[in-house]
């Protein structure tokens, strides 16, 4: 069954506190509309399905926690909604899977043929890549809500209670905490870490972008991405969902239901600021980035002016779930199941199809030859070529 999500918040809200999680959370089962068909002549990218493998487990679509799909050398990782990770081949067939304490939305992430691994029940794991062996696990304090970034002898991770965590990638070994105070609601899905220069720039469901010394864990600077205002909680939510990005000297981070801003990356100090609910990570190529907003336009903007360079108004009102860049082109993906590829320098659609009926809960992740993964609302993984018309 196909499903979308509300975009009354207030639905939204009931079905969040009834989970008593503290998060917001929802679907319905009426179907997302289709997109509008292409411009005559516009169709000039194809998506040619190359296999597709439907995986073991429970999957559920949820518009704030995408999953990632972690691929290392010819092998491709990922973790469904009730706790299995599994590891398959490059042509889809299972080599291993393991069973987790908790459930791992958000996805695993690869180093050094090392698989690492954090679930809702606050346990992060460490696994041999080639053969599934469990190196370790350690008992954080609450759920973890990002994938876990591995950076030069660290792991960081974020949890519930708004605690940024380094651990030892050797042994899962605590190195230091960084607190932040936690809003009664949030999004489940959270911004994961950037790290240059050894500073680790981290995005809070508060609604601030902070600065830590990445040795250390020592605040540097922060820096409000949004001001959360209103007289209920919903209207309050402000979290820095996308993960920042970086370009030149400046750090660039969105937050849903407040603004798209760039930061000096030394001193956090303001350099332009845009007015837009975000909680797509943006992507930066040919000096452009690229941001889908929270009611599914998507825009390129200057980043270093924040300037609007073009805005495509064609998806507004779809849930885009994934946006990246493979192989000079722009992509997209929705909770009604399309792929969309955007021309990015005009702004239009040059290609569009339906990969799935139960929504697309991935990024397109690239791989060699013009071809990317995808993963289903239902669990299914895609291997598709992109191929010029």
């Amino acid at each position: 069954m196909k499903k979308a999500w509300l975009a009354r918040l207030a639905v939204g809200s009931a079905l969040a506190l009834l989970s008593g999680c503290g998060m917001l959370s929802w679907f319905t089962s009426t179907s997302p509309k289709a997109p509008p068909p292409l411009a005559k002549g516009e169709h000039k990218l194809s998506f040619s399905t190359q296999w597709q493998a439907r995986l073991y487990g429970d999957w559920k679509l949820e518009p704030y926690q995408v999953t990632r799909i972690a691929v290392g050398d010819g092998q491709i990782v990922v973790a469904d909604g009730s706790g299995h990770l599994m590891n398959l081949s490059e042509s889809g067939h299972q080599r291993w899977m393991r069973r987790l304490d908790g459930h791992s939305p958000r996805g695993p992430g690869v180093a050094a043929g090392v698989v690492y691994v954090g679930t809702d029940a606050g346990k992060v794991y460490a696994f041999t890549e080639a053969d599934g062996r469990k190196k370790w696990e350690v008992q954080l304090s609450s759920e973890v809500l990002t994938p876990v970034t591995v950076t030069a002898g660290h792991l960081l991770v974020q949890t519930a209670d708004g605690r940024l965590w380094s651990l030892d990638p050797g042994n899962g070994k605590v190195q230091w905490t960084f607190s932040m105070n936690q809003p009664t609601l949030s999004l489940r899905g959270l911004a994961t870490p950037l790290v240059r220069d050894g500073i680790v720039y981290e995005g809070f469901a508060d609604g601030n972008l902070v600065a830590v010394n990445l040795a250390s864990g020592a605040e540097l600077w922060r820096a409000p991405v949004a001001i959360a205002h209103g007289n209920n909680e919903l209207a309050r939510m402000v979290d820095v969902a996308a993960s920042p990005v970086d370009w030149h000297d400046e750090v660039i981070a969105g937050a849903y239901q407040g603004n798209l801003a760039a930061y000096n990356a030394r001193s956090g100090t303001q350099d332009w600021s845009r007015p837009m609910s975000i909680y797509q990570t943006p992507v930066i190529f040919h000096d452009h980035l690229y941001v889908a907003d929270a009611q599914g336009r998507i825009s390129a903007i200057d980043p270093a002016s924040g300037t609007v360079l073009w805005r495509n108004d064609s998806l507004n009102g779809h849930y885009i779930t994934g946006l990246g860049a493979c192989d000079g082109e722009l992509l997209a993906a929705d909770s009604g199941g399309y792929l969309y590829a955007i021309d990015p320098q005009g702004g239009h659609r040059i290609g569009q199809e339906q990969a799935s009926g139960s929504g697309i809960q991935s990024t397109p992740v690239c791989l060699p030859d013009h071809q990317i993964l995808l993963m289903s609302g239902a669990g299914t993984l895609y291997r598709i070529k992109l191929e010029k018309r």
